[in-house]
């Protein structure tokens, strides 16, 4: 497997892994909603993301590691940021500065080679965070320049939330959408404008089945023990001794 020479193997497999517990320790469990064949695929993916908050870096991390450990995942990350944490910028992250054009040159060919090598980029092409429920969906063009010059990489969107159920920790709910094509489409801008109906229809449906707070919608890829422990959990398992019965702290059991 052709590698990125700045990113070094041993730094990104602890920054993965810091990020992936991450996720494990403060989220309840990870919901997959809709159609998964995208985690089968083998070549080069492109996944534009929505972004609704500071965990999106740490999901990323999570799904690459699950389903993708046959390749590398890389993300672009703002280049003051990036300086405040180098570490990043060998564990994957590509610096990039929006205001610049040389600087988006430059991450425009670092990231058709990483897709030739048959990688994975993550990206939030929203730019910002943004509420799950803003619309209009607008997104900054860089991915779709980078659809039309790599042809052969599938072009997905992603819907992510963050949201509260029955247990103290929150949910993390996840669908990929369908592919979206750069091939024949007008320009960049045809793209995008692709792209932003593809993940608005994938971000809404993902809402409905969220709204229904019913595990059964989803494929539950993680999941933690539940309850909320200390007091509260003792005397629930109290309760539950008084009356035979095995204790379970799920608040859905």
């Amino acid at each position: 497997m052709k590698t990125d020479p700045r990113r070094n193997p041993v730094i990104a497999a602890l920054v993965s892994r810091g990020m992936r517990r991450g996720i494990t320790r403060h989220f309840n469990a990870v919901r997959l909603s809709g159609n998964s064949d995208v985690l089968c695929h083998r070549g080069p993916l492109i996944v534009c993301a929505n972004h609704p908050g500071w965990w999106d870096p740490a999901v990323f991390a999570w799904l690459q590691h699950r389903f993708f450990s046959h390749c590398h995942g890389y993300g672009p990350m703002e280049s003051q940021a990036l300086r405040k944490y180098p570490l990043l910028d060998k564990a994957g992250l590509i610096p990039v500065a929006p205001e610049n054009p040389e600087s988006l040159r430059h991450f425009l060919r670092k990231a058709c080679k990483i897709l030739g090598q048959g990688h994975v980029l993550w990206i939030t092409p929203q730019g910002h965070f943004s509420d799950v429920r803003s619309r209009p969906i607008r997104l900054q063009t860089g991915f779709a320049h980078l659809a039309r010059r790599v042809p052969s990489a599938m072009l997905v969107p992603l819907a992510i939330e963050y949201t509260f159920w029955n247990e103290s920790r929150p949910e993390l709910l996840l669908r990929f959408g369908d592919p979206v094509s750069a091939l024949g489409s007008t320009g960049t801008q045809n793209t995008t404008g692709l792209m932003e109906e593809a993940l608005t229809t994938t971000m809404e449906t993902l809402a409905r089945d969220a709204i229904m707070r019913d595990p059964s919608k989803f494929r539950t890829l993680s999941q933690g023990a539940g309850g909320i422990g200390g007091l509260y959990d003792v005397g629930r398992r109290i309760r539950q001794w008084a009356r035979g019965k095995a204790f379970q702290p799920r608040h859905d059991q």
